[in-house]
């Protein structure tokens, strides 16, 4: 009785999602012009994706509050200030898509078991996989902008100590910016050149820079380029003066970062290493069970 119950339920609950997708199917053509210019390859599945233009469209599943605000500021920081809130609905509609895909299968499947403990391990399967679903489609932009965080900040202590020289051995800010900008390779000097360009383009030295420390959402770098702006107000001698107090600090800090990556990366080996502390244990002993068998 109580399978036949939660069979029920279920049915109800596939042939409204079956229904919302096919009437968000047909309703979201007008939304077509929103993904023509997408990538195939970066966004699987894009024409798929005015389903979830369209139920963002509808105040129960409309992108708001803190996941609204966090989208926005990651799209901003990975996108720039034009086209972030597009990106931040993009990215919600394609959760809505797939979300409502995945919803209406399982769902669906659900409603055809006739065991609850089979039923039950399909609906946790089901969980799980819009849990992943989440994690890729909302969490995707925050997590680029995490790993460049890290990035940045790795190779920050390099940057600050080139400057530090150039502007010591005479050269301007300006100048020396642009020394090191153009002297490697990596995702902190791709924003060292954006700011290079933005100051050849007529915005002042203070704004490109203070720009650049937003752009890697960094503390420690947004902390860097605020003394940097107030360096350049008060003179070169005061800026080299900075620089050099500000080298010694970032390396000491990096070590101790380096430290504790290592002892993270040391905790994570605890795991395998009581897993093969246990096989070793569970073979030993089936060894001697075997022996005294005999």
């Amino acid at each position: 009785m109580l399978i036949l119950i939660v069979r029920a339920f279920f049915l109800i609950l596939s042939t409204a999602s079956v229904f919302l997708l096919i009437v968000s199917f047909f309703k979201g053509k007008p939304y077509q012009n929103l993904i023509e210019n997408l990538d195939n390859y970066d966004y699987f599945m894009k024409g798929w994706y005015t389903i979830g233009f369209f139920l963002n469209s509808i105040k129960l599943f409309r992108l708001r509050g803190k996941i609204e605000a966090s989208l926005k500021t990651n799209a901003k920081l990975v996108f720039g200030n034009v086209y972030f809130e597009y990106y931040a609905n993009l990215a919600w509609a394609q959760f809505l898509t797939f979300g409502i895909i995945i919803l209406s299968v399982g769902l669906t499947i659900c409603s055809f078991i006739n065991d609850i403990s089979a039923l039950v391990f399909i609906f946790i399967i089901l969980c799980l996989v819009i849990a992943a679903t989440w994690n890729i489609c909302v969490s995707k932009m925050k997590d680029t902008v995490s790993k460049r965080r890290e990035e940045c900040e790795e190779e920050f202590p390099n940057m600050v100590s080139k400057l530090c020289l150039l502007i010591n051995s005479g050269m301007i800010m300006h100048e020396a910016w642009n020394v090191v900008a153009y002297g490697k390779d990596g995702t902190l000097y791709d924003f060292m050149r954006l700011a290079c360009e933005e100051m050849s383009n007529g915005v002042s030295d203070r704004g490109a820079i203070y720009k650049f420390g937003v752009m890697t959402d960094s503390l420690d770098i947004k902390k860097f380029t605020g003394n940097v702006i107030q360096g350049i107000d008060k003179g070169p001698k005061e800026l080299a003066d900075m620089l050099l107090a500000q080298t010694g600090e970032l390396w000491a800090h990096k070590r101790q970062a380096s430290l504790q990556k290592g002892e993270v990366a040391a905790g994570k080996l605890i795991i395998p290493l009581g897993i093969t502390f246990a096989g070793i244990i569970m073979i030993i002993i089936a060894a001697a069970m075997q022996s005294m068998a005999f």
